[in-house]
């Protein structure tokens, strides 16, 4: 195998026909490891940080696989077994010690699953490669977040560590609640939810659609900027967390990714009118047949008695079902709702090695 190590944004440009080829066949198929995706992130998010992308290749030169990668260098609680990182936002501890962490490109706040990009066969064999590449880099820690808990890296990482003398710690780092969907909507009523759970969710589309005009709709070519900039403004009204979390820079990667999906025709925005005034919105995407909820917002004031973040999930479930999609995913966070909608949970995992 030959392994390179490219520290600068032209490598983006020269894998791009390349990436997504070798992504559809990996063991880890996500939206967010896209040639697309993860320049995004890089754009926004890449200042102040050490770009490591390392391409493998076999003696023919024909592409095995990707791990795109950054170091960036933090204060951190270094006696803390695993310490709070954020990638979007460094948390700086003052009295800290200064690490250089490695980590995958995507982030800790805006991208759900994470990995390398390879087969699950090469798996092994290349992250040993990568530990031997990577040793110039001088890192400390190797920060492994959003790892889906079937990955084969799991297992790799974690072994490669621990034949090297490291310290490893693998652990649950959040939940994924998914619906398997089913052939029809009156049989994902019938077996997806239970009986309250059901006629809850029949009587909040029922009522919404007995009080007001009632009209969703996906955001199309024509109407993309006015519809994001109508689901970012439902975004920051949903909550002050929300609006502090979408800063100026975030809303500029929301943009970046969102149009970048368009062009691939990922992209499902989905809003929700009560008396022709948008009331919700959900930020989705379609990918290896799956819908990814990825983000919301909701109009909390007017029309908040008539549930519309429900009602508009209840349209998007339908959809997606008559669409075809084999899955609902509501990425990461365990939020009530989203086992009220028949989602079942499934596991992401970190991996934090030390030198």
């Amino acid at each position: 195998m030959k392994v390179s190590v490219s520290e600068d944004l032209h490598a983006f440009q020269v894998l791009r026909e390349e990436w997504n080829a070798l992504l559809s066949h990996a063991a880890t198929n996500s939206l967010f490891l896209t040639w697309e995706w993860q320049r995004a992130w890089w754009e926004t998010f890449g200042a102040d940080k050490e770009l490591r992308i390392t391409v493998v290749r076999d003696d023919s030169g024909s592409l095995v696989a990707i791990a795109p990668l950054f170091i960036q260098e933090t204060r951190l609680d270094a006696q803390a077994l695993l310490p709070d990182i954020s990638m979007e936002n460094p948390l700086d501890i003052p009295d800290g010690t200064a690490m250089r962490t490695m980590h995958l490109i995507g982030g800790t706040e805006v991208s759900d699953y994470l990995d390398i990009i390879s087969s699950e066969e090469q798996n092994q064999r290349v992250w040993n490669e990568l530990a031997m590449a990577l040793e110039p880099s001088g890192w400390q820690l190797l920060d492994v977040r959003g790892v889906p808990a079937a990955s084969p890296s799991l297992t790799s990482v974690t072994e490669m560590a621990r034949r090297r003398g490291w310290q490893v710690q693998q652990v649950r780092e959040d939940v994924c609640p998914q619906i398997q969907l089913p052939s029809s909507w009156d049989e994902y009523l019938a077996t997806r939810l239970d009986k309250k759970q059901r006629h809850e969710l029949r009587r909040k589309m029922r009522r919404a659609e007995e009080e007001v005009r009632v009209k969703w709709r996906w955001v199309d070519r024509a109407g993309f900027d006015a519809g994001m900039e109508s689901f970012i403004q439902l975004h920051k009204a949903s909550h002050p967390d929300k609006n502090a979390f979408m800063d100026e820079r975030m809303q500029t990667f929301f943009r970046r990714v969102s149009r970048a999906a368009l062009e691939r025709d990922w992209l499902k925005l989905g809003i929700l009118d009560y008396d022709n005034q948008a009331v919700a919105g959900y930020l989705c995407f379609d990918y290896g047949g799956d819908r990814l909820v990825y983000n919301s917002g909701f109009d909390v004031g007017t029309y908040g008695a008539l549930s519309p973040g429900i009602v508009l999930l209840g349209y998007l479930i339908r959809d997606a079902i008559e669409t075809g999609c084999k899955r609902f995913d509501f990425l990461q966070g365990n939020e009530r709702y989203k086992y009220d909608l028949g989602a079942q949970d499934t596991d992401v995992m970190r991996v934090l090695v030390r030198r």
